[in-house]
């Protein structure tokens, strides 16, 4: 047994690039499966973490439809017996003191006083200091904006100044600006001890909201408080870890199976382009074990022990490499993010499971080649039989086939992408051959005798060569699209936007707005229409699985603010009984449909909803709900207004500047509707660096295939470049013909690549899902990176191979020939 495993290892290493090519597609391919698999599992925890540290330990909490209530109000829930935990918190807008000469709305700072910063219903990652109650607590861009540090002061205007206690890592409940340009639209974000912001600002027992923890389920205390809150400002909601509507990824996670699987397919046909070739030139070989008495199952085993070697090596190298490559990918995906946020690389499983694949994948490529080498026929050891005849035959059934599948294109669906990339493989010698008769007169005026070789060469070994473009092509294709599909967001999402965000500019008080300050905003110069928009968040609902999730629900009419993109009639629907629509993600997250029922934590307590339609907005990526003014107030139980929009005839920053100036003390941020394009959109646009780094890692993979191709072409060919040689080629004129003979693999996988990517992208754009969403464009940054990435990588590629026919002696050549 030992035996065959020596055979087969040295098997594998005769041809040593060969091999080293071969273990370098593996490598390749199992460390971008890592890698992507770390990034997704990595990711998922990174925002479960953030969700669980903004929910801490709490079970429930109390809020009001008001600024604030009195903590009297809420005396029994505190003292109640089945409460373990409680945590009052009361928040309050105010300024920074700098010395530096800063605007209102840059120096703005929401203060959240809470009556024990180090409870176990906040999760503050402390980083330097201590919670002691005593001082202010701030995020880390924070500290470094404002160049503070652990004892330093910090000085609020017209309230008093205090010591900074403890400097935290990012938190939700803390998020604040970078960066003065960001802190114009959204305000600093700080803790301080409850008590002290109540001396401060003179809100003796006042809090904006209870947390607390209960023992047991603690229903029926939730039950009892529901109902004695009805008919209040108050009410009582589940804390439930949903991040849905801060945090849109779900694309993430595909795109990160999307190049895994890529990159394994990819791997994966180059290394049955080299066992396949291997078992071709090896069927003399076996034959002859064969007439020696090798049975058909030993040939196939020994070609499967040097798969599962190849594969191991390949993996034991590959694996460890992906996890570097994971750790990278992750300070780049998470540098898109406008926070500052730290992950824990979750490695483990992604390794367990990449290893496996690393084992199987290889070998499982590699299966048909093993048969093919069981059943070599013994006849072959007397006499190579003809395959002309054959060769021909299965060309013309693989262009049979390819041009079957390009009947599924018209398809709207997945399935077209699927019959597109299935086609362009098994037409692509068709494309091959058409682009040698379009070069080749271009590459005998440039290059002569060795630009006419290179262009015969390439038909000589067609199938072998049309593989090794496709591979690229095909990886080429995939990432145009992606590209594609990150270019059109941003225009699609600025449309959507504009269409839906209710006006021009929306500003949020911490406080209800008054018929005063409505008043105060319509006599503002440029100011043409003021709404107030009511919101209710956070509501907690179930799906149809009886998951527990949360959003916002807003109160919407006919005359009012555009929030969504409906017909008309709907709002005639929604003012005839106590019904909801639906944003597109909490529909498809809620798993109902339409005419079905949602049930809701309400102010006014638990209530069911018809479903009468689901609608595309903007607002938070479609994960909220919509309802009648009318029934909004008296069903649902909510008559505030924290919001309001202005459509203004022209934006300016002077009107920023009154809004501080009049409605300082209370106003929380102030957003246009070009800032909100900008922040939806700014994480798009930096993925699609991503997506150029992706496309550079496809094509170097790719071109570990065209390296091998031309390996085994040249090495195929040992007799005729030595004949060459002797009859007068020099080495430059054949080391041109095969870096030619690169270029036009190269220049094949390109182009070819090109024209699927537009392809894809195209029937993308006229899929019926994606209506809207992509138009047809080429990414044109990314054209040109594969154009040139792929062209340099090609011919790379051929001088690796070059180099062997440099090195190769003419008469031991002839010899053997």
């Amino acid at each position: 047994m030992l035996n065959i495993w020596r055979i087969s290892w040295r098997n594998m290493t005769t041809h040593k690039k060969r091999f080293f090519f071969s273990l370098i597609a593996i490598i390749f391919g199992i460390s971008f499966l890592t890698a992507m698999l770390i990034a997704d599992r990595t990711t998922n925890d990174v925002f479960r973490y953030y969700e669980k540290m903004y929910v801490a330990n709490a079970d429930y909490w109390i809020l009001s439809d008001e600024h604030t209530y009195s903590e009297a109000e809420i005396s029994s829930v505190i003292t109640s017996p089945e409460v373990t935990n409680s945590l009052l918190a009361l928040d309050k807008q105010a300024f920074f003191e700098l010395n530096e000469n800063r605007t209102l709305q840059e120096r703005s700072v929401r203060i959240t006083g809470v009556s024990d910063q180090a409870s176990s219903l906040l999760k503050l990652p402390v980083i330097e200091g201590s919670l002691d109650n005593k001082g202010f607590v701030i995020p880390k861009a924070v500290a470094e904006l404002l160049d503070k540090k652990v004892g330093d002061t910090i000085a609020i205007e017209g309230l008093g100044t205090a010591k900074v206690s403890a400097i935290v890592e990012y938190t939700q409940l803390l998020a604040s600006p970078d960066n003065w340009e960001n802190a114009n639209s959204t305000s600093f974000r700080i803790m301080a001890p409850l008590d002290m912001l109540r001396e401060w600002t003179g809100m003796n027992n006042e809090i904006s909201y209870m947390r607390f923890q209960t023992e047991g389920d603690g229903k029926e205390l939730f039950q009892s408080v529901q109902q004695t809150l009805k008919d209040t400002s108050m009410y009582i909601q589940p804390v439930v870890a949903d991040d849905l509507q801060s945090n849109d990824i779900e694309g993430l996670y595909a795109f990160f199976y999307l190049v895994a699987i890529l990159s394994i397919c990819i791997s994966g046909f180059i290394v049955f382009n080299i066992i396949y070739t291997s078992v071709m030139e090896r069927k003399k070989e076996f034959a002859v074990m064969k007439s020696l008495g090798y049975l058909q199952s030993s040939v196939s085993k020994l070609v499967l022990i040097e798969m599962t070697l190849l594969a191991s090596v390949g993996t034991l190298i590959g694996v460890p490499f992906g996890v570097w490559l994971g750790d990278i990918f992750m300070e780049a995906l998470l540098s898109v993010f406008k926070f500052d946020m730290v992950y824990t690389l979750q490695w483990e499983l992604p390794v367990i499971i990449s290893g496996l694949i690393g084992l199987l994948f290889p070998v499982i490529f590699a299966l048909f080649p093993i048969y093919v080498a069981g059943k070599t026929p013994v006849l072959l050891a007397i006499k190579e039989a003809s395959t002309n005849q054959s060769a021909s035959y299965r060309f013309l059934i693989r262009n049979i086939l390819g041009l079957g599948m390009l009947g599924f294109l018209f398809m709207d669906g997945p399935l077209s992408y699927i019959a597109i990339l299935v086609a362009s493989v098994l037409l692509f010698p068709c494309f091959v051959i058409g682009l040698k008769w379009v070069l080749k007169p271009v590459l005998e005026f440039l290059f002569y005798f060795p630009g006419k070789v290179a262009a015969k060469n390439l038909i000589q070994q067609l199938n072998r060569n049309a593989n090794s473009a496709a591979i690229l092509a095909i990886g080429i294709a995939i990432i145009l699209l992606l590209g594609a599909a990150i270019e059109s967001a941003p225009k699609t999402l600025g449309k959507e936007i504009r269409e839906t965000y209710g006006g021009d500019v929306r500003i949020t008080s911490e406080a209800p707005w008054t018929q005063g300050d409505i008043a105060k905003l319509q006599s503002y110069e440029f100011v043409t229409k003021v709404e107030p928009l009511a919101e209710t968040k956070p509501i907690t609902w179930k799906t149809t699985q009886g998951n527990s999730r949360q959003f916002s629900v807003f109160s919407v009419n006919r005359n009012g603010p555009s929030l969504f993109d409906a017909e008309k009639n709907v709002y005639s629907k929604l003012a005839h009984k106590p019904t909801v629509i639906l944003g597109s993600r909490a529909f498809e997250e809620w798993g109902g449909n339409i005419g079905q029922t949602i049930e809701m934590n309400t102010p006014s307590g638990k209530q069911r909803y018809e479903v009468i339609d689901v609608v595309n907005t903007s607002h938070y990526s479609g994960y909220v709900a919509f309802m009648d003014n009318n029934h909004f107030q008296e069903n649902f139980g909510w008559s505030s207004a924290f919001d309001i929009l202005l459509t203004v005839d022209k934006q300016t920053e002077q009107l920023r500047t009154e809004l501080y100036n009049d409605f300082g003390d209370h106003l929380a941020k102030v957003q246009t509707v070009e800032e909100e394009i900008e922040s939806a959109t700014s994480a798009v646009k930096g993925m699609n660096d991503l997506i150029l780094f992706m496309l550079l890692l496809i094509i170097l993979l790719a071109s570990v295939g065209t390296a091998n191709t031309l390996l085994m072409n040249t090495m195929e060919r040992r007799v005729e470049i030595g004949t060459m040689r002797a009859i007068g080629f020099t080495k430059q004129q054949v080391r041109t013909m095969v870096l030619l003979e690169g270029l036009l693999i190269g220049l094949a996988g390109v182009f070819g690549g090109i024209i699927i990517g537009a392809l894809l992208i195209y029937v993308t754009s006229k899929w019926t899902f994606m209506e809207g969403f992509m138009s047809f464009q080429l990414p044109l940054d990314n054209v040109i990176l594969a154009m040139i990435a792929g062209v340099t990588l090609s011919l790379c590629a051929a001088w690796v191979s070059s180099r062997s026919v440099m090195r190769q002696n003419v008469a031991s050549s002839l010899k053997e020939g």
